[in-house]
This record gives C-alpha cells, sequence and structure tokens, in this order.
C-alpha cells in the first residue's frame, strides 16, 4: 500500500520539478489548445476532435499540480473549466462516432438504421454546441493567462505528490478487482481513467526519468486496451437504452458482447505477459514512483 504523504516528498526529490521547465510546459499547452481549436472550427473531423482533447487533457494534467489560489477563480482556471466542457461535449461526440462504426458493419434493418438516424441527429446537435463553445475559447488570448503565476517549485512538488499518490492508489485498488472479474464495468472505468491521468501527470517530469517513460508506455497499452472494452460496454448500454428490443438489436448487443470478451482476454494475456509475472512488474514499477 501507500506510503504516507511525508513518506512520499522524502522519496520523491529525485522527481522535482523545475519552476521553469514546469512553466514553460504550462504555456506549450496553453498554446497547443488554442491550436487545436482553430483547426477544430475550420474541420471537426474525426482526428481533429482527437488531438483537441489529447491537448485538453496535458492542459488540465499541467493546471492541477498548480496551488489552490490557480485552481479557483483565476483566469486560468476559467479557461480550463471551458476547456473541460468542450472536451466533454466533444467526448460525447467521440462515443457516438465509435457507436456508429460498431453497428453499421451489421446489415441493414428497420432498428439498426433507426438508432444510426438517431445518432446523426444527436452528433449534429453536439457538434453545434461544441463549436459554440470553440469559438469563446478561440477568443481567449492564452499570452496573458499566465503572465502573472507567482508559484515555488516546493508547492508544485507537494501538489504533485498528492496527485501521484491519489492515482497510483486509485490503481492499486482497481486492478486486482478487473483481473478477477470481467464484468466490474464502473471498476474498470475507473482503472483506464487512472491510468490516463497518471499517463499524462508523468509527462511533467523530466525527460531523464527513464522510470516514467518506461510506465508512460505501459500506460499507454493499458490505456488502449481499456479504452477498446469501454467501447463496447458504452455501446451496448447505449443500444439498450436508446434502441427498441428487437431480435436484429439483440443480435448486435450479442455481437458486441463477445468482441469485448475477446479483447478483455487479450487484456489478461497482456497483464500476465508483461505486468504479472516479470521482475519490473506494473504495480512495483507505479510504487517506485514514490
Amino acid at each position: 500500500m501507500f506510503k504516507t504523504n511525508e513518506r512520499i516528498r522524502a522519496n520523491s526529490k529525485s522527481n522535482l520539478l523545475n519552476l521553469l521547465p514546469f512553466l514553460t510546459k504550462l504555456s506549450e499547452n496553453l498554446r497547443r489548445v488554442h491550436n487545436r481549436v482553430n483547426k477544430y472550427l475550420k474541420d471537426p473531423n474525426a482526428k481533429q476532435i482527437h488531438d483537441a482533447r489529447t491537448a485538453i487533457r496535458r492542459l488540465d494534467a499541467s493546471f492541477l499540480i498548480l496551488p489552490k489560489n490557480y485552481r479557483k477563480g483565476s483566469p486560468l482556471s476559467d479557461y480550463v473549466l471551458k476547456c473541460k466542457e468542450f472536451f466533454k461535449i466533444n467526448s460525447e461526440i467521440r462515443d457516438l462516432d465509435i457507436i456508429y462504426t460498431k453497428i453499421q458493419k451489421y446489415p441493414s434493418n428497420p432498428q439498426r438504421d433507426n438508432v444510426i438516424e438517431k445518432l446523426k441527429t444527436t452528433r449534429e446537435s453536439n457538434l453545434e454546441h461544441a463549436k459554440s463553445i470553440a469559438g469563446s475559447l478561440k477568443s481567449t488570448d492564452t499570452s496573458k493567462i499566465i503572465d502573472k503565476i507567482d508559484v515555488t517549485e516546493k508547492e508544485l512538488q507537494k501538489r504533485f505528490d498528492k496527485i501521484l499518490a491519489r492515482l497510483i492508489s486509485k490503481i492499486e485498488s482497481t486492478f486486482p478487482v478487473i483481473l478477477t472479474d470481467p464484468l466490474k464495468i464502473e471498476e474498470l472505468h475507473d482503472l483506464r481513467i487512472a491510468c490516463k491521468k497518471l499517463r499524462y501527470l508523468l509527462e511533467l517530469l523530466p525527460d531523464e526519468h527513464q522510470g516514467a517513460i518506461k510506465i508512460r508506455k505501459t500506460l499507454q497499452k493499458l490505456q488502449d486496451i481499456l479504452g477498446a472494452i469501454h467501447d463496447y460496454d458504452f455501446t451496448t448500454d447505449y443500444l439498450k437504452s436508446s434502441a427498441q428490443s428487437s431480435e436484429e438489436i439483440q443480435e448486435i448487443i450479442n455481437s458486441e458482447n463477445e468482441e469485448r470478451r475477446l479483447k478483455f482476454d487479450e487484456f489478461l494475456r497482456y497483464c500476465k505477459r508483461r505486468l504479472d509475472i516479470s521482475p519490473n512488474s506494473f504495480l512495483i514499477m507505479i510504487r517506485s514512483l514514490n
């Protein structure tokens, strides 16, 4: 289990976040969001949706380790809050696109076609909302948002360690549950989110931190597999809640569930091959961060 926060801080000196590189990265993350939003407005295709969401995740990771006075009631916090709203609506659009792609491969029938029409209508409405938020973000002068940030390396490290401990604790508690029960959907979702957040948090460490680089690669693989499993889960949930019950829809659900089972088997094989029996066990690696 976890060490106390005092022990974590004592053992994380080698991970110390230098102030200037951090502020440089924060500024870069702001510019990246701004640039991705501009490209999104020109053509909000799947790639631009993905790139905008990724940029916002990186900005949020750097934003979250700032002291509370910058995370509440500041120009930066207002901007990040709007970014999160933009992120949320685009996540919904991305989910709709995933569902559309999945069910489009099945033979046409009235029930399936009705679901597709609903997806298109909802997506169009969400996209208009997302464009409105993007327009507001575009009008913000991000170059002035962090001009007056006054923070110490000690404050950054303290906040970094706190979030690091929280994410590792979540992974430690959910990982064993998922390995023994593939239908623990909530825990699977929590594990996926924790892996994703930890990955972006570790990007804030210096490039010479080889341990963090290795763990980020593992987190990326886990994130990809768990994300695919999650896609099957919300697709079947959507069909159950939004589609009229029919034999054709149930066949789609059954097929998606079978593909989900195969993807979960891939997850188990990866864990056994790369994480469980290896001396560099995943849980051992992430504990070594503190």
